[in-house]
């Protein structure tokens, strides 16, 4: 305790610090003072309503008081109680639905909330997907009650040590007995193991297991089946079946995956997914539709849109921790005595987060866009319509890559704008980022699925060229390819670049037009003058393939950001000044885009070095343009704090309180002197202060 005189003597040098110090609090109230539009009609527009906001808000209260939803021991926790926690934190959230009778969509709120992905994070995302969009009905009302109560917990079993994203390369095998009217699942190799699924390791009861049909002989390529692992009694493996949990990894630690092998373990023949194609009791394999022939990837259609979906939401929240940090985050005075400058208020900042805000928009209402889609295909599939199937296989391949390329990338660059403290994991911004990357593999490489998405488009290339009927949907614009190469830009200037969306969208078709030729090109020299779609040829022309694909979901992400904005505003839901800056922000997510592929649009002759300049130019003064509306754009997307769980994302701006607060949890505090005095540290020093003495 420091006397009078003690205390006298240092009055008068915390004058000089106060007299230019700013309190977090007060610099985030005055950057929501600068707002130019009603953040609250926007975040109702965005998170569906006033009601659901209220009720996550609501949730995120009641969740944080439960011993389960506690996040105040998250970034302290040791792997194996990542993983406890995390499953107590889901089957929290599943008897609180049961006894409050809450449906899904309830469920879904709550478990983005709590933020602790577990053992039954492929129970809900896969498994029980998978036999509503492949099990027959029958099926379906065998399993899915034991399912709903968790008397049967599932996974899904695809992926291989040996083989991913090549589906067809599988080599688990069902081969069919007719004899016994069952399935026998075998491992045949080591590269056969089943690695990777999410509860997998030691939570599930059952799978879906991946495998190729083999019926007398003849292989009929991957199909799915229910497959018990564990007994009810013991939760031991069941004969047969070695099972296990593949150890630590980048991230995701709360999820036990997992691998699997099988000795020749039989199930019945009524434990093949057979809503589209089935085996009889004979042995007569009966095949999907012709045009569903397909039919077995609708599971990883849906989990590809619902990535999508789910991009947007966590740049958000990246976005949303680091524009609000850098908006109370000061450093440096150009000169002794005045107040330090906002990091936001740097070019190099702005420039790095505000884009992301705009991608954050961009991905947030592609999501949206994504499973309306995905769930019109249902409904067309459910009539026997299944055209459709080819355009939303392309475009959840290919925006699958680049929304989790763009989030993965973003949070990264989030966490670097916030300095040493973002390399806190109490930032929040490390965890996020080691638990989202996983995307950008999980569910098809994102470079293997660009080339899926390419090859659809340089058929629509190819069926142009001969004249065949105009290509429909996202490709459509490449029906007018032989005028699109011979256009020019028509920007004049600065202003036009950043207020002419049609400017904008123009050059982001021709870009996608000139990759889309370049690949058709190379493809064709590769391959002696026609479009090969497998072997040395395709394989020796990639890189232009994946730069198509980015090309081409760039296009459709900015039109989708358009079309929302639009819709929004003419149903009322938003207003003039929101629509305006939404525009803005549309504008700057385009030239952002625009001026990383600049080189693309010179080389073809599309834009003029004086363009080229002008583009520049127009996305520094939307930066600008932005500013004043930075953190209202990132409340708008109403992430609450228990949500961010984040020391420097924190809605009052308070961030150095709070990460003094979230320190005192670490373990190593549980005592002053440590856990390594008595046992390490202390015996060295006193064998050292022995020497010292001789």
């Amino acid at each position: 305790m420091a006397d009078a005189r003690t205390k006298q003597l240092q009055e008068a040098s915390s004058r000089l610090v106060l007299a230019s110090h700013v309190e977090p609090t007060d610099d985030i109230k005055a950057e929501r003072q600068r707002a130019t539009f009603d953040v609250k009609e926007l975040s109702y527009a965005l998170n569906g309503g006033k009601e659901i906001l209220e009720k996550r808000s609501r949730y995120a209260k009641e969740l944080s008081q439960t011993s389960w939803g506690d996040k105040s021991r998250r970034y302290f926790l040791s792997h194996e109680e990542e993983y406890v926690e995390a499953l107590k934190g889901a089957l929290g959230i599943w008897e609180k639905m049961r006894r409050e009778k809450l449906g899904f969509d309830d469920g879904a709120i709550m478990r983005i909330l709590l933020d602790f992905p577990g053992g039954l994070e492929l129970h809900i995302g896969m498994f029980i997907p998978s036999l509503l969009s492949q099990g027959s009905p029958e099926q379906q009302e065998r399993w899915l009650p034991h399912c709903f109560n968790l008397s049967m917990i599932g996974t899904y079993a695809q992926t291989e040590l040996g083989h991913g994203t090549f589906v067809r390369g599988l080599e688990t095998t069902a081969t069919y007995d007719p004899q016994t009217q069952e399935f026998i699942l075998h491992t045949p190799t080591l590269t056969a193991t089943k690695w990777w699924p999410g509860g997998l390791g030691k939570t599930a009861t059952h799978a879906v297991v991946m495998a190729r049909l083999i019926v007398g002989g003849t292989d009929h390529g991957p199909h799915g089946f229910v497959v018990q692992l564990r007994s009810p009694q013991d939760h031991k493996p069941l004969p047969g079946i070695t099972v296990g949990d593949i150890g630590p990894k980048f991230g995701f630690g709360g999820v036990d995956n997992g691998f699997m092998s099988m000795d020749h373990v039989r199930i019945p023949r009524d434990h093949m997914l057979m809503r589209f194609s089935q085996v009889t009791a004979e042995g007569r394999y009966v095949p999907p539709p012709p045009s569903n022939s397909k039919a077995s990837y609708a599971t990883m259609l849906f989990v590809r849109a619902d990535i999508v979906k789910n991009a947007g939401g966590v740049l958000s929240r990246a976005v949303t921790i680091a524009t609000r940090y850098a908006a109370v985050r000061r450093q440096t005075a150009h000169k002794p005595g005045i107040r330090e400058t906002q990091v936001l208020d740097y070019q190099n900042v702005s420039n790095t987060l505000l884009p992301l805000v705009g991608s954050a928009y961009a991905l947030h209402f592609m999501g949206e866009s994504m499973m309306a889609m995905y769930h019109k295909f249902e409904a067309d599939r459910d009539k026997g319509d299944f055209s459709v199937l080819p355009e939303l296989h392309a475009l959840s391949c290919g925006l699958k890559a680049v929304c989790t390329w763009i989030t993965a990338e973003g949070i990264e660059a989030c966490r670097q704008t916030c300095g040493g403290h973002g390399y806190s994991r109490l930032s929040g911004l490390p965890t996020l980022f080691q638990s989202y990357v996983q995307n950008v593999t999980w569910e098809g490489d994102n470079n293997v699925l660009c080339l899926q998405t390419a090859r659809f488009l340089l058929k629509a290339v190819g069926a142009v060229q001969q004249g065949q009927a105009p290509p429909k949907g996202s490709a459509a614009y490449l029906a007018g390819l032989e005028g699109e190469l011979r256009a020019k830009c028509s920007a004049a200037g600065p202003d036009c670049w950043a207020n002419n969306a049609e400017v904008q969208a123009s050059a982001l078709r021709h870009w996608a037009c000139r990759k889309a030729v370049e690949a058709a090109q190379t493809l064709a020299a590769a391959s002696g003058g026609k479009l090969a779609f497998e072997g040395p040829a395709w394989n020796n022309s990639t890189v232009v393939m994946i730069r198509l694909a980015r090309a081409h979901c760039t296009g459709v992400l900015h039109a989708t950001f358009l079309e929302a904005i639009s819709a929004l505003e003419g149903a009322g839901k938003v207003g003039a000044a929101a629509a305006g800056v939404l525009r803005q922000l549309a504008s700057l997510f385009a030239l952002t885009q625009l001026e990383a592929h600049m080189a693309d649009l010179l080389e073809g002759g599309y834009i003029t070095g004086a363009q080229a300049s002008a583009l520049r130019t127009a996305q520094r003064s939307l930066l600008l343009a932005l500013r004043p509306n930075a953190v209202a754009l990132v409340d708008a997307f109403a992430h609450e704090d228990y949500l961010l769980n984040s020391a420097l994302g924190r809605y009052d701006g308070d961030v150095y309180r709070a990460l003094l607060d979230m320190a005192q949890g670490s373990p190593l505090n549980t005592t002053e002197e440590g856990p390594a005095w008595h046992d390490v540290l202390k015996p060295a020093m006193s064998r050292a202060a022995a020497r010292s003495k001789m």
